[in-house]
């Protein structure tokens, strides 16, 4: 099967990554591997990247993946007791002006980042309430970092992200590795969208490390709600959306 680009993420299964997963971004253990790093010399500026992200935003928001999506959230909303979102932290969506010219790197940025957007947009809409928003991506270069703060994104250093995390978080991460996303799920958040535990199931080893980085996974699996959160082109392949019941403790998972 071949995807935009013919890029793919052939990753082991031994190390508790996904398999087949395709690769039209940067993730922190994929810059080696891909050639993806900050661009010493990138060729967008703000504003080219800024007029490149409305053309995919509007993309993203005439797509059948977003109608349905839309559908998704409206309905997990219209459920009493959802915890109130404060937060939203969007990991790893990859540089938005690639070191390596990647079209599909750079596709797949955007589209995550709108469809970030647009998620946190219908919640704080729902609630009657403004979301801060928090993006953290090791491949930034100060023109994403500008591009960023001109949507109203607040760019951290990796590994802040993670421990803003809290039961009023929205967590967004997309294809990430299981080790960051064991790190970004030590507190769990109200709304997690990534990979979920029946992918990693099907797809890596139960050694006994790899178990022990599924907890957070498991826990959500048991105690959330879940939904399906619809592909497109392979940019959400194997997401998942759980969304937190408000009865019952708040879980911190310890380190």
């Amino acid at each position: 099967m071949t995807v935009q680009d013919g890029e793919w993420n052939q990753v082991s299964r031994k190390k508790g990554r996904l398999r087949h997963v395709p690769v039209p971004k940067v993730k922190e253990s994929l810059v080696e591997q891909l050639g993806v790093r900050p661009n010493p010399n990138p060729e967008s500026t703000v504003d080219d990247i800024l007029s490149h992200h409305d053309v995919v935003s509007q993309e993203w928001l005439a797509s059948d993946c977003w109608k349905a999506l839309r559908d998704t959230l409206s309905d997990a909303l219209s459920t009493q007791g959802r915890p109130p979102i404060t937060k939203a932290v969007c990991l790893g969506p990859g540089p938005y002006d690639p070191s390596n010219g990647s079209a599909a790197a750079r596709r797949t940025a955007h589209m995550q980042t709108a469809a970030f957007r647009s998620i946190v947009d219908m919640i704080g809409s729902h609630g009657h309430q403004k979301i801060k928003r928090i993006i953290q991506e090791p491949a930034f270069t100060q023109t994403d970092n500008v591009f960023c703060a001109r949507l109203g994104l607040e760019v951290v250093e990796t590994p802040a992200a993670f421990s803003i995390v809290d039961p009023n978080t929205l967590l967004f991460g997309i294809h990430m590795e299981l080790p960051t996303y064991h790190e970004a799920l030590k507190t769990l958040p109200g709304v997690f969208v990534g990979v979920g535990l029946g992918e990693w199931e099907s797809l890596v080893d139960f050694d006994p490390q790899t178990r022990s980085l599924l907890g957070p996974f498991t826990e959500m699996d048991a105690t959330y709600d879940k939904f399906g959160f619809p592909d497109l082109n392979y940019i959400f392949f194997g997401t998942t959306i759980y969304w937190r019941k408000m009865e019952g403790p708040n879980r911190v998972l310890a380190p």
